[in-house]
């Protein structure tokens, strides 16, 4: 089945999840293309810090270890399906905590398609794309953190003492084997936190491959999530092992 390369790609990072090691045979013959194309595919995902190349194949880099933010914009699909998704339930809403990380700001072009809420965000991404001229956009102080273009720190966690907001969008780093929604670094903990607290409703935007994903610091327990929004790719085993745990929303594909 032939299919774009971008999609190919998100499907071999896809099976890398799910395996851990991928063969270049195998890959060829499922996707219908020569296996330098496949080669070529493996060395782009070396490149990105996704594969490590090896004979015969390719074999998923250590889970558990944060991302830079242009490897979190892959799997570019399965985000908008889960904003489209979350981005629906806040037509019953006025006020929206947006988190920071890739699938949250995913959500910004669709949030400029609905009536005007109150967002505040500590995502320096999100804030550029959410248009003011539509919503009441307010963005928190802090340092800034290069690696996922977030703000954090006292001075974001002290602005958002002084809102209470109807909903959180709230980002995760994994949920393998986690008692809640994660974060890598200790910084963004906190500011985490804080969101939850001052929002009457959390919602987790976590993609298949999340579940999947460890990450190192407890943010919160499942207890305090009202729900996790992930993409139609999420298999039945992992869907019946965390609904025990907490509600999840499967978007549609498009």
């Amino acid at each position: 089945m032939r299919i774009p390369t971008s999609k190919r790609l998100q499907d071999i990072v896809r099976q890398l999840e799910e395996k851990s090691f991928v063969k270049a045979k195998d890959l060829s013959e499922m996707y219908e293309v020569s296996m330098e194309t496949i080669r070529k595919d493996l060395v782009f995902l070396e490149d990105k810090g996704i594969a490590r190349k090896e004979y015969g194949g390719a074999s998923l880099v250590a889970t558990g270890v944060e991302k830079n933010l242009e490897y979190r914009k892959s799997r570019e699909d399965e985000k908008k399906e889960i904003a489209r998704y979350a981005v629906n339930l806040l037509l019953d809403h006025h006020s929206l905590i947006l988190d920071s990380g890739s699938t949250c700001q995913a959500c910004a072009s669709y949030i400029n398609l609905i009536p005007s809420i109150d967002i505040v965000t500590n995502s320096l991404s999100a804030f550029e794309q959410l248009n003011g001229n539509i919503h009441n956009v307010f963005l928190t102080g802090g340092k800034k953190r290069e690696k996922n273009q977030s703000l954090i720190g006292n001075w974001t966690e002290k602005y958002l003492e002084t809102i209470q907001v109807d909903i959180c969008l709230l980002g995760t780093s994994g949920i393998l084997g986690s008692s809640g929604p994660t974060a890598h670094s200790y910084q963004e903990l906190s500011v985490k936190k804080r969101m939850i607290q001052q929002s009457d409703l959390v919602f987790v935007l976590a993609d298949s491959s999340k579940f999947l994903e460890k990450g190192f610091h407890s943010v919160a327990t499942w207890e305090e999530i009202d729900g996790i929004i992930t993409d139609h790719n999420l298999s039945s085993k992992l869907f019946n092992e965390y609904s025990k745990k907490v509600p999840i929303f499967v978007a549609e594909e498009e």
